[in-house]
């Protein structure tokens, strides 16, 4: 069999819709299934801002070492820690790119979207040759959307209407629209391609993204059924039934490396989501080991 028809024999039972993004950069071997189609990127829209992030920083108008204080307007729901610490914790910049990683902190995000800015992330992107890759919305207007509202600045009473988690189907949120924070598989293996194999910026600056990915704390997606010398730099991303994993997995025996992302859609439930992502990135692996 095929790599692709491997993979097409995981997802083929599944109740989500899913696009995949497979390459070995020693072989140049890929495989794609709805590799150029538009998915919500959820939390993986991470990627493209860190990548925008260290490109500013390299370009000397931010610097990591910057303190950052939070306060209780910077507040945003869903992932993260910071909104558990006391207002007025000072934070750096590159602390906040840590956390925005590997604990997926939207807080964190937020603070370097406004560093960075929205539609410069989308402008760099197009820079890389991403022609697909669409960064429209922060976390908290992209969690006000998902849940009927108007994005509109923080308050208590906003606050509250999100964090009740009441989806709403029909938001663009949960479209496939250029005017959402939409990605293809294609376009998201490239941004890992690009900077596992230290072709943007700088190799200062890939090796710092690197060592944030290397240290991803939620490794219930494409981790979860390799073995544990398979050493994996990736980002995941939720939204409602929206299940993503975005990463760069290392083989043993000298066998090389390969990028796969993998986007999701109608899941119903979080766990059949994690596992069919688990699945299609052992199946890649097994498949490139054995080759």
């Amino acid at each position: 069999m095929s790599l692709k028809q491997k993979l097409e024999s995981v997802i083929q039972g599944a109740s989500g819709t899913f696009g995949v993004a497979v390459k070995h950069l020693q072989t140049n071997e890929t495989a794609t299934i709805n590799g150029e189609r538009l998915f919500q990127l959820a939390s993986t829209f991470k990627i493209p801002i860190l990548a925008t992030l260290y490109r500013d920083v390299q370009e000397g108008k931010i610097s990591l070492t910057q303190r950052i204080k939070i306060t209780e307007e910077d507040l945003v729901p869903g992932s993260g820690v910071i909104q558990q610490l006391d207002s007025g914790v000072e934070v750096t910049v590159k602390d906040l790119a840590m956390l925005m990683i590997i604990v997926s902190d939207n807080l964190a995000t937020d603070r370097i979207l406004k560093l960075v800015g929205t539609d410069e992330t989308t402008s760099y992107m197009r820079e890389l040759g991403l022609e697909k890759t669409y960064i429209r919305h922060s976390c908290w207007d992209l969690l006000s959307l998902s849940v009927g509202l108007k994005p509109e600045p923080y308050s208590q009473e906003a606050l509250k209407r999100i964090t009740a988690w009441k989806f709403d189907p029909n938001s663009i949120a949960f479209q496939s629209d250029p005017e959402n924070n939409v990605g293809t598989p294609h376009d998201m293996a490239k941004l890992a391609e690009l900077i596992a194999t230290r072709k943007i910026i700088s190799e200062d600056a890939c090796e710092g993204m690197m060592e944030i990915l290397f240290r991803q704390q939620f490794n219930s997606r494409l981790p979860y059924y390799l073995p544990p010398e398979a050493k994996v730099a990736h980002k995941t991303g939720t939204l409602a039934s929206v299940v993503n994993d975005v990463g760069i997995i290392y083989l043993p025996y000298h066998k090389g490396m390969f990028t796969i992302a993998v986007l999701s859609e109608g899941n119903l439930t979080l766990e059949e989501g994690e596992r069919t992502i688990g699945r299609l990135a052992r199946v890649a692996y097994d498949h490139f080991l054995n080759s």
